[in-house]
Order: C-alpha cells, then sequence, then structure tokens
C-alpha cells in the first residue's frame, strides 16, 4: 500500500535553489512580520525559487509553537506565488511536529520537511524511521523530506538506510536535506532509489564536489543566491574554469563567516549587511555579536566585495 501510495509524490521534485532565510526579529526579541515581504522579494530576485522556512538558520527551534506557525503563514502569505514553500517542522518531540506538520497542510505550503527528537535520541536508523512516520503521516498529502543535521542533533545513523527502511513505510517521503558533513553518505542516499528520492544539499560552501554525485539543488543562506546561479551556470555550460573560480570566492565568503566562528549569528549579520535588510538580532542561546566583531566583518565583507 505504502508503495502504491507514493506515486502521487513520484513527479515532486524541487528545481533550482533552495534559500534558508533567516527569521527577522526585532530588538525585544519579537518576530518582525513587517519584513517578511520585502524579504520574499529579496529571496526572488536573486534566483532562489523556494524557501526552508523555519529551518537552522531561522532559529526555528528557538520559537513557541504559535511564531512557528504565525511564520510559516506569514511566509506563505509573503511569497504570494513568487516562493514555494518547505516548512520545517521538527521539534524537540512528535507531537509538536504533527501539530505543525498539520498545520502546514492547512495553510498550503508546498513541502515539510523534519529533523528527529534528538534530547532522546533515536538508537538506530530504525527508530528514526518510526519517528518520522509518525510527523509524516500527519500531513499525508505533502510531500516530506527527513533532515539530517547529525552535527547539531548527535543523532549519528546512516542517512541510506534510513531511506532504505522508510521507502515502504513512509509514502509521501521524497527525500532528505542533507546538511550533515560526509560527503560519502549523501552519495549513498542517491543511490537508494534515484527515481523517488531526491538529496537536497544543505551546505554553504560545497556546491562544486555535490555536483559531481548528481546533487545540484542547495538549500544555502539566503546570501549565496546569485553567486549559486552563476555556478551552475557555469557548470552546466561546460565552463569548467569559471565553475571553480567561483566556487573559489564562494570558499572564500565562507571562510570569512568561519573566521569569527561561523555561528547563526555571524551568517545573519552577514546577510543584513550584504542585503541591506535590517533582519535583527538572534535569539537566546545564541549570542548576539559585539560591536566590534560587526565593524570588523563589515570591513572584511566590504573588501571582499559583491556577491551579485
Amino acid at each position: 500500500m505504502a508503495g502504491h501510495n507514493s506515486k502521487k509524490f513520484e513527479k515532486f521534485k524541487v528545481t533550482g535553489s533552495v534559500a534558508a532565510p533567516f527569521t527577522p526579529f526585532r530588538d525585544n526579541g519579537e518576530i518582525n512580520f513587517d519584513k517578511f515581504e520585502e524579504y520574499a522579494n529579496y529571496l526572488r530576485n536573486h534566483h532562489f525559487q523556494y524557501a526552508f522556512v523555519n529551518g537552522t538558520l531561522a532559529e526555528g527551534m528557538s520559537m513557541t509553537l504559535e511564531e512557528r506557525k504565525k511564520s510559516a503563514e506569514a511566509w506563505v502569505k509573503a511569497s504570494n506565488g513568487k516562493l514555494k514553500i518547505i516548512l520545517h517542522v521538527g521539534t524537540s518531540n512528535i507531537r509538536d511536529s504533527q501539530e505543525l506538520a498539520r498545520h502546514a497542510s492547512a495553510i498550503g505550503v508546498d513541502a515539510i520537511a523534519s529533523l528527529s527528537p534528538s534530547f532522546f535520541k533515536p538508537a538506530n536508523e530504525e527508530m528514526v524511521v518510526e519517528c518520522m512516520s509518525e510527523i509524516a503521516g500527519a500531513a499525508p498529502d505533502l510531500p516530506f523530506f527527513y533532515y539530517c543535521i547529525n552535527f547539531v542533533t548527535g543523532i549519528y545513523v546512516d542517512p541510506s538506510k534510513v531511506l532504505k527502511r522508510a521507502k515502504d513505510k513512509i509514502p509521501n517521503l521524497v527525500g532528505i536535506k542533507h546538511s550533515s558533513r560526509e560527503l560519502n553518505n549523501a552519495h549513498n542516499c542517491t543511490l537508494v532509489d534515484p527515481n523517488r528520492f531526491q538529496v537536497l544539499m544543505g551546505t554553504d560552501s560545497q556546491f562544486l564536489p555535490y555536483f559531481t554525485y548528481g546533487i545540484d539543488v542547495p538549500v544555502t543562506a539566503p546570501y549565496m543566491g546569485t553567486l549559486f546561479y552563476k555556478l551552475k551556470t557555469a557548470y552546466d555550460s561546460g565552463d569548467t574554469k569559471s565553475a571553480q573560480a567561483i566556487q573559489n570566492r564562494i570558499l572564500e565568503l565562507n571562510n570569512i563567516r568561519g573566521k569569527y566562528g561561523a555561528g547563526i549569528e555571524i551568517a545573519k549579520t552577514m546577510f543584513g549587511i550584504i542585503s541591506g535588510m535590517d533582519i535583527g538580532p538572534v535569539r537566546l542561546p545564541i549570542s548576539k555579536i559585539t560591536t566590534e566583531t560587526y565593524n570588523s566583518l563589515k570591513k572584511d565583507l566590504n573588501e571582499f566585495g559583491s556577491v551579485e
């Protein structure tokens, strides 16, 4: 039955590139809903076709259920046909994730994704599948991606084995957002069922290596849109010299982030400086950056030059 039901999703494929937007906050920590329309326009104008909403860069795990619902609704409204929405519904427990999944279905997002609860960690691939089945089953009408980010969750299982075990158990499973750092694991995921499962690369720098494995859709920081577009255009046209030069520039930009610790607070500040949009601070437990760090980071980005 699961295999038969999965056929309704077999034509679902993400194309182009996916932004992982930071949630705009006001200085008092409240979500700044006034920014969403401007934000959606920025993403679309910088070669993004999708937004991965309420994920890691968005600090979704630091938001309440009600805030996540309102954020999702705001993104759907602001997208207004400009962007398709993949909504992250992962939480620290299955029941909250199911509630977010049902809400996602009600507001008309294009797909959902979830990481596994990780305070109490699933012991093996089979238990990950059990968790994902419970969550995906709350929105059986929506395509579902398993979100693998092991260096954050501490869940070190084989994602390709998760896909294999889930194949006949989760009808709406369409693939994986692979943000873990083991490139071979991502490659193995592409071999499970290429006609059904799509692997999205969750990276801000390793684009060319992923291309060699046939993985060509990133979920990436919103300041990478134009650089990735130029890289992919060069690669697809066979201009490997230009593609390598653009990849080197992307790595240089990512190294600037790494210079200051590579945290979400740095990436969010980089986006604010690069885009000119004021999307506010981060929330605790992430630390706000100091004025000294901000000024130094801005100087480095000015020396780097345009990302257009």
